[in-house]
């Protein structure tokens, strides 16, 4: 059955590398390349990257926007930076250096939400390997300080869950940070005390290459090898 299921993996690896992508030679405006960004990322969302070949596609596109769009600092782009992002793809495992998929994250709902006052919080849900039924929403908060050029510097500060039934009636899960910031979100509790979250979370820098009103570009790095520059491409939501 292993050897099957292996099979299968490279098989559908082999399909996902003959899409028809745009060649980057053929796209010279900021609008056609942020399209393809964004189409590209969505064709891989929820899959690993071991190798690296989906961030190598997707990396000449990134250049060539920056290129015809140069960047403010990131100091500069904290009102831009902002607001509520939700990771179309990036890394789905942030434990290791593997670049493989966290089967217990559900990809089509990984959301950062951004305040301006230099905190953030991770939002996800959680789901059961076995049934892949949705078991819990984590809540990760962390700290940001704008750095030199486009570097961010970050830490994690907290580490929340919620079961999906507390959940109020007519929310979504980026309305969570606004109340488990000002802790008036029933039902949430402490997944890991705050003490273990700062001490044992790696902290980083987030390089922000890319930022308007709809796409963020960022490449994520810690400072314990973990991360390297891991490319995570996200869409603004309202």
């Amino acid at each position: 059955m292993k050897r099957l299921v292996l099979i299968a993996s490279l098989f559908i690896g082999q399909l996902a590398f003959t899409a028809d992508f745009r060649p980057v030679e053929e796209l010279n405006d900021i609008e056609s390349l942020k399209s393809e960004i964004l189409t590209i990322a969505e064709f891989f969302k929820g899959q690993g990257d071991p190798d690296c070949k989906i961030q190598d596609t997707i990396d000449p596109y990134v250049l060539k926007l920056v290129k015809l769009a140069p960047q403010k600092p990131a100091s500069e782009r904290i009102d831009l930076i902002a607001g509520r992002w939700q990771q179309v793809w990036g890394p789905y495992d942030n434990r290791n250096s593997g670049r493989v998929v966290d089967p217990t994250f559900d990809p089509e709902n990984i959301f950062q939400v951004v305040s301006p006052d230099g905190y953030y919080w991770n939002v996800g849900r959680n789901l059961n390997k076995k049934t892949g039924k949705v078991k819990r929403i984590g809540l990760l908060r962390g700290e940001y300080e704008p750095a030199d050029g486009n570097n961010i510097r970050i830490k994690f500060t907290k580490l929340k869950k919620l079961k999906v039934k507390k959940i109020p009636h007519g929310f979504k899960l980026t309305d969570l940070p606004f109340y488990a910031e000002r802790k008036k979100l029933k039902g949430m509790r402490t997944a890991l005390p705050g003490l273990f979250v700062r001490l044992f979370f790696p902290k980083g820098t987030l390089r922000e290459v890319y930022t308007d009103k709809d796409l963020r570009l960022t490449y994520g790095s810690d400072d314990k090898g973990i991360l390297t520059n891991y490319l995570y491409v996200l869409k603004r939501v309202p």
